[in-house]
């Protein structure tokens, strides 16, 4: 492949290899190649046979000519535009010019001597000395230090900034917003410039004071001599004003004529600056040999103005003659000796001293500590006594030295720092350089290195060389008005005086030129909006419009005219970028990001943060209150650039710490879900596009942001069909209309647009992959489909039922604005009005909190909030009304309450069960008297409880009807979701519809008006509270109008006037396809149930029952007969209590499996009467037992809520001692000793053996067919099977050891086998092990057995109990004992051992709804419903008392019902023909005589 590449490079243009795709190739594929060697290059580029990657070089140039192109840049020269925005702003080629050669400069011309010109200053030569006598060598050191520190870790992070990558015209201000984003760079650039704006002002006023105070004072305007105090201070800044501003004037004119005059005259400033310094130096050196004669005059310790005497002497000598002098006539009222004088005149000698006593003189020690003084205070020299009379009158103070401000430490360090400034006079012209990278960073250290050491060696030799006094002169006014550094250079003070003020005027002149220039960058590169004026400049570039806003802004500076003033202020400036430019380097140094790559290695993030400390210090140690006014400015500026200025991708730090705390964000999220309390709803808001890709609902965007005011998680989502090759351009186009919208309607999120081949699909991705990590969101908001019941919309609104679908099972809240077109926009206002929530079924707190988010903006907020929640009429609709007001006080909601009245057939139990959640709250908390915080606390959980993403509530159907499959499937209601209906137009309101409904939920449609209420029917897993199969089935159009039109009404009503009404949407419809699985109906997994049950009710008690050998017909005929009625009977009785629902009983196979359970009841309770009574006895008992039997069980499981899975409370117990009252009632004396056709016969027994083995058998079809689905049922019917196996050899065993001749009865075996299958029904889903359930078999058996023998013949003969199939012993005494043993069971049941399982069995254990143990059970057992929180023991006292009152209610009812049989019309046989069949049916011609058969039968017993 090389080769190729390398020496098949012959073929020309036109040869295949060079064809390509067709395309014509670029005139060049090479950067910044002019004309002439385009045709060069391209013709090398044809003949090296590069085709293969031809379409590539059309777009991205070759790697050689990229380094070519890079190796030969140049930077272009300072001023002129960043060469990032010429490329981004360039379009099509432009006429060459001529190239401008930039000057190579080195470190030494190029950054070190700007560097030191712009450092040393004004201060040095006017402030000096004045800082060191008013704070001290010390104070003074610890002051340049600090700020020579600063600058020099500022330095080291602006060179590694610097040397990582160009730095081009703008210095500062382009390393900052390059390395932090245009808020911060123009934030800081305008700091910058106002730094540099203000340092020209200080700059001009330096040069005035030197020029009226030292050079020519005759020149002042307004006069000072004669003034004093607040008047002379007013002359001097009025004529640092008026000559302030004429110099302002001169130096603007002559930046804008040209800048080049101003850079010929740099050099000299320089060597003025230069110059003065070295003359310093020489000063003190000649100190040490000759001290110059800069006498001062004190009288006392006080220091007196040179120009108020001619010599320092209050009388001279002349010709032997004491004569007065001008000091003298100075401090009294005349010539004469004798003239009145001033008291501390009089008092106090004058004395003269040495200014410049010179460094060797000691004076150090002396200068060595700080002197403070307060404005107007008069400079006394330390150590020196004086007299002072406290009694006298003050002298006049024009006569001394006095302290113009108040001074002290951080004045000091607001006025000194403007001298350190100046570091970035190197990178501002590092498009000067030769060597950019390499200089800036050496020539600004060594700058800062040599500018600190002047200014600490001056410090000290200051205070080494003059006297203190003169030190704290600030105008010289005690050495002849000398500028007192200039006292102590030589060869002349004229050397300092002119050096410093062309030193001051050529700094004000580079200020006024950098300054515009910087305002220049700043504007040209658009961050600022209404700073683009200032971009332009004249034809050569120079920044006319700027200059002129620069003079403008420095003449406020000279308005203040106090050079102590505004040092402070550009002090703030200037340590203001210095900070951000240390925090730029610290940020991208621990960033790490790619591109961070200096050539300068001597830096490290500690530093670059102990620099923007020491800046953030300083700042607040200058002056707090410009601080914060200067930090208040560039935060103003920074908001300003955030909200209002251009877009600009610099890939700056901070975007770079938004990433990573991004990430970081998104990785804490992703740890659990958000507490309740900072839920708020995080929208996808899906919109549909138009063919020009435009969005047809904006107003859903306008809903967005009145319902989010900018908070929290906004995705706008759309999907364009097709494919992602062929769309993308297209996807482009809806993507930046999404932008444009929601920048229109200010919504701050953001827009995602799919390609998918359907729209369907596209909506599904976006809801599945929408947000990232865990930043998603948690409510889906889609508009109502429009048109729906139009044919041709009809694929619309299937799209739209699939996202109510996949919201559901994605757990995510749903809002469906209905008549979006009709909302109001942003602009519009209501100023009343009502927004009604309709608080049908309670949905974790979403409607209380929808009106609250919309009343916090503008349009709504004058809307007020009424609730309305629904009661029936036998509840009390005020107590209710009472307890909603309470509980919205307490979730601070203010809004008015009105409770609405329903009959029962409008709305489902469950749904007011829902709605008056807050109610049963409320009364449980009064019962248990809390107190006022834990009430609030408590009533604050009900929204808590279930708010975390709007969980649905479940419909806890009971799974005892499912298989496991079927009960995950259908065990699950759908979140109820939110709908947002909105009417403008009061005569037609609005309200949610769907075309098919879900199990369980009940509403209606008309024209376009519909009300959704959402619905779940309370169940339980207990045999006899089991939910009939209806429930597992969509329920009839017919009845879904009829719940929910009623309350469709009163909506209307109530709402009419209401500009906003919110409401639950039921659910989605969970068949999808709206067919019927014939597999999936319940009959295939309940019929078998009931089949067992139908073989054990009609063939095993028929033939149990067909014991005696001459009532074989009755036994079985009238077991058939009161069979059939008592099924019939339960249904229509049962149904009335348990599986009524709007006045029609339901019917299922459930519903014929409990009815066969009461059939159970009587035909057991028949036992106890069995050949005694007549048939119609037999119905009329049925016909009461039977509702006796379900108002028991009704009671029992509604309130006393108990296990009994296997029916031994329910069943067993009640039928024993119903049917033993009714015998009681019956009882016949002369059957007391037997009766002579009571006997069995060989055939008789064999059918009643037939009987206990069908019962046998099917027995745990019977204990398990109510249990629920799974684990619960398979336990069931292996406890069941392991009793009667138990009992059946327990059985044999007793039987023949009972029996005198130890033979086997079959009475024993007919009976005692099955009393395995009683005893372990109590507690046969429980977890009591095979073993438990062998003995409970056993023992069961055994107290069976012990009855049959015992305890029968003495209830016949004692308590008048002729029990004649002793149910007594295989039901009533076997029932107790399962009971005792489920109620152990109970008592021993631990979540160790069952797990959270336990919770499914005993369900009234489970956690009450809002307990946050019940959250965390049902992610484990979806499914799993609130229980009642009872614990072991409290379920077990209720099991006892399900016992209690079992037993008297069927005791009462037996006794009542023998009454009625009594009546002698109901055809009661005689004794005589008790247990005969011939009274009843006709029997065949050859039966036995019954007596001789009974006297046989005695003679074979005795012969046995």
């Amino acid at each position: 492949m090389l080769n190729n590449v390398t020496t098949d490079c012959e073929e020309g243009e036109g040869s295949p290899n060079n064809q390509g795709d067709g395309n014509p190739k670029e005139s060049s594929p090479f950067i910044n190649s002019c004309a002439s060697s385009d045709v060069e290059k391209s013709q090398q580029y044809d003949g090296k046979n590069m085709a293969l990657f031809e379409e590539e070089m059309d777009t991205s140039p070759m790697v050689s000519s990229l380094l070519s192109s890079l190796a030969n840049y140049s930077n272009l020269p300072t001023g002129s535009k960043e060469h990032e925005e010429a490329e981004n702003n360039e379009e099509g080629a432009r006429p060459s010019k001529k190239a401008i050669k930039a000057p190579q400069l080195g470190t030494l011309m190029g950054v070190y001597l700007p560097c030191i010109q712009n450092i040393f200053g004004v201060i040095l030569f006017l402030r000096m000395t004045w800082m060191v006598g008013i704070g001290g060598v010390l104070g003074s050191f610890i002051i340049v230090f600090m700020c020579c520190s600063t600058t020099m870790l500022t330095a080291i992070s602006m060179s590694a900034i610097a040397t990582n990558g160009v730095v081009p015209a703008g210095g500062s201000y382009y390393m900052i917003s390059r390395s932090l984003g245009p808020e911060f760079g123009g934030a800081v650039g305008i700091c910058f410039y106002l730094g540099t704006t203000f340092a020209g002002a200080m700059y001009i006023l330096g040069c005035i004071e030197i020029l009226l105070i030292y050079i020519v004072p005759q020149a002042a305007i307004f006069k000072i001599e004669g003034l004093e105090g607040l008047e002379a201070e007013a002359a001097l800044l009025n004529n640092m004003r008026v000559y302030g501003t004429i110099v302002l004037s001169f130096m603007a004119l002559v930046v804008f004529v040209g800048v080049k005059y101003v850079n010929k005259l740099a050099l000299v400033f320089l060597a003025c600056v230069i110059l003065s310094i070295l003359a310093v130096y020489a000063g003190v050196i000649k100190t040490a040999i000759d001290p110059p004669i800069f006498p001062v005059c004190l009288l006392g310790n006080r220091t007196l103005v040179s120009k108020g005497y001619d010599v320092c002497a209050k009388v001279i000598e002349i010709d032997n003659e004491t004569v007065t002098t001008q000091l003298w006539r100075s401090f009294c009222d005349s010539d004469y000796i004798n003239a009145t004088c001033d008291d501390y005149f009089r008092d106090n000698n004058v004395t003269e001293i040495q200014g410049i006593p010179g460094v060797t003189s000691g004076i150090l020690a002396e200068n060595l500590f700080g002197n403070y003084l307060e404005k107007g205070v008069i400079v006394e020299k330390r150590g020196l006594a004086s007299q002072v009379d406290p009694d006298s009158s003050a002298s006049s103070t024009n006569r001394f030295v006095l302290a113009d401000i108040t001074s002290f430490f951080t004045l000091l360090v607001g006025i000194y720092f403007p001298s350190v400034t100046g570091i970035m006079a190197g990178s501002n012209r590092s498009g000067d350089l030769r060597d950019a990278q390499k200089s800036i960073p050496i020539g600004t250290i060594a700058a800062i290195t040599t500018t600190s050491a002047v200014y600490m060696s001056c410090v000290v030799l200051f205070g080494a060389c003059i006297e203190g006094v003169v030190l704290r002169d600030k105008f010289g006014e005690g050495v002849n008005g000398n500028l007192v550094i200039g006292t102590l250079a030589w060869p002349s003070p004229w050397v300092i005086v002119f050096g410093s003020f062309f030193s001051t005027c050529g700094a004000g002149l580079q200020s006024l030129t950098g300054a515009p220039r910087l305002l220049q960058a700043i504007s040209r590169d658009g961050i600022i909006p209404f700073l683009r004026i200032f971009g332009h400049g004249k034809a050569n570039g120079e920044p006319t419009w700027a200059l002129l806003l620069t003079a403008s802004i420095c003449e406020i500076g000279i308005i203040i005219a106090s050079l102590d003033a505004v040092a402070p202020i550009l002090s703030m400036f200037f340590l203001m970028c210095y900070m951000f430019v240390n925090l730029a380097c610290a940020l991208q140094t621990l960033l790490r990001t790619p591109n961070w790559r200096p050539r300068f290695k001597f830096y490290h993030w500690a530093l670059s943060f102990l620099g923007m400390s020491l800046c953030l210090s300083l700042m607040f140690i200058c002056s707090w209150y410009y601080a914060i006014v200067a930090m208040g400015i560039a935060s103003c500026i920074y908001k300003y650039i955030e909200f209002c200025g251009a877009e600009k991708e610099w890939g700056d730090g901070i975007r770079g710490i938004s990433l990573s705390a991004a990430r970081f964000a998104l990785m804490r999220l992703e740890e659990g879900p958000p507490h309740t309390k900072n839920w708020r709803p995080q929208i996808l808001v899906l919109v549909s596009m138009d063919a020009e890709q435009n969005v047809e609902q904006p107003r859903l965007i306008s809903l967005t942001n009145q319902l989010k005011a900018g908070k929290g998680l906004t995705i706008v989502g759309t999907s364009v069909q097709g494919k992602f090759l062929d769309n993308y351009t297209e996807a482009q186009r809806a993507d930046q209309s999404l932008r444009k919208l929601m920048e229109t309607e200010k919504v701050k999120g953001f827009p995602q647009v799919v390609i998918s081949s359907n729209l369907r699909d596209g909506t599904s991705h976006l809801i599945q992959v929408g947000g990232l990590g865990g930043l998603k969101h948690n409510t889906v908001m889609v508009s109502w489909p429009h048109s729906w019941k139009q044919p041709e919309s009809h694929q619309q609104f299937r799209d739209f039922i699939e996202v109510v679908r996949e919201t559901t099972v994605a757990s995510l809240a749903l809002l469906v604005p209905k008549n979006i077109s009709s909302y109001p926009s942003n602009g519009e206002r209501f100023t009343e009005g009502h927004i009604d929530v309709w608080w049908i079924v309670h949905d974790g707190g979403m409607l209380m909190l929808l009106p609250f988010l919309l009343r916090q903006h503008k349009v709504w907020r004058k809307c007020k909030m009424r609730i309305f929640t629904v009661a029936q009429m036998d509840d009390n609709s005020i107590q209710m009304k009472k307890d909603v007001i309470t509980f919205l006080y307490h979730l601070r909601i203010d809004a008015q309450v009105e409770v609405v009245e329903m009959h029962d057939s409008d709305i489902s139990a469950y749904t007011y069960e829902k709605t008056l959640v807050m109610e049963q709250r409320s009364q449980i908390l009064k019962q248990m008297h809390l107190t006022k915080n834990e009430m609030e606390r408590e009533i604050q959980s009900i929204t808590d409880s279930s708010r975390g993403s709007i969980r649905r509530k479940k419909s806890f159907a009971s799974r005892s009807q499912h298989s496991t499959e079927e009960g995950a499937r259908m065990g699950e209601h759908p979140e109820e979701e939110v709908q947002l209906i909105h009417n403008k137009n009061a005569s037609t309101p609005a309200s949610p519809t769907s075309p098919t409904a879900p199990a369980g939920v009940g509403r209606t449609w008309t024209d376009n008006k519909e009300v959704g209420k959402g619905k779940t029917l309370e169940a339980g897993k207990d045999p006899f509270s089991m939910k009939p199969e209806w429930e597992n089935l969509n329920q009839t159009d017919v009845r879904r109008m009829h719940t929910a039109l009623r309350l469709n009404e009163v909506i209307i009503k109530k709402s009419k006037e209401a500009k906003l009404v919110l409401l639950n949407m039921p659910g989605p419809p969970k068949n999808r396809t709206n067919e019927t699985k014939a597999m999936d109906n319940a009959v295939y997994k309940d019929y078998p149930f009931f089949a067992d049950i139908q073989v054990m009710i009609f063939l095993g008690f028929g033939c149990l029952l067909a014991f005696f050998r001459l009532y074989g017909f009755g036994g079985m005929v009238f077991n058939f007969l009161v069979a059939t009625f008592s099924i019939q009977w339960a249904i229509l009785v049962q149904g009335y209590f348990q599986f009524s629902h709007d006045g029609k009983i339901q019917l299922g196979v459930i519903n014929l499996i409990n009815a066969e359970f009461a059939c159970a009841v009587v035909l057991i309770s028949f036992g106890a009467v069995l050949g005694k009574t007549s048939p119609l006895q037999l119905l009329v008992m049925a016909l009461l037992e039977v509702p006796v039997f379900a108002v028991t069980e009704w009671a029992v499981l509604k309130y006393l809520k108990i296990n009994d899975a296997g029916g031994s409370i329910l069943i067993h117990l009640f039928a024993c001692y119903f049917g033993l009252a009714v015998t009681f009632v019956l009882y016949r004396p002369r059957l007391n000793e037997g009766h002579a056709k009571e006997t069995t016969s060989y055939q008789s027994d064999i059918l009643c053996m037939m009987g206990t083995l069908f019962l046998w058998v099917f027995w745990p079809s019977f204990n398990s067919a109510l249990t629920l689905k799974g684990d619960d049922q398979h336990r069931a019917i292996l406890h069941t099977f392991i009793g009667l196996c138990a009992s059946t050899l327990t059985a044999f065993a007793l039987s023949a050891l009972l029996n005198k001749n130890g033979k086997l009865s079959m009475a024993d075996i007919q009976n005692v086998t099955l009393a395995g299958g009683v005893t372990v029904g109590a507690s046969v889903d429980m977890m009591i092990s095979p073993a438990a359930a062998y003995a409970l078999g056993m023992v069961g058996c055994i107290a069976c057995m012990l009855g049959y023998k015992y305890l029968s013949p003495v209830l016949a003969q004692r308590f008048r109990i002729q029990d004649q199939c002793g149910i007594h012993n295989l039901h009533g005494l076997t029932g107790l004992i399962s009971s005792a043993a489920g109620i152990y069971a109970i008592m021993v049941a631990k979540e160790e051992v069952y797990g959270p399982s336990m919770y499914d069995t005993f369900r009234h254990r489970a956690p009450k709804e809002g307990d946050p143990k019940l959250l965390e059970l049902q992610a484990l057992i979806p499914g799993l419903q609130p229980g009642l929180g009872r614990s072991a023991r409290e379920q077990a006292l209720f099991q006892v008392a399900a016992i209690f009152s079992t037993i008297a209610a069927a005791a009462i009812g037996g006794v009542l019902t023998g009454i009625v049989l009594k009546i002698p019309y109901l055809s009661s046989p005689s004794d005589d023909l008790c247990f005969d069949d011939k009274l009843y049916f006709v029997v065949p011609q050859d039966s036995y005589s019954p007596l001789k058969q009974n006297k046989d039968t005695h003679k074979e017993e005795t012969v046995a």
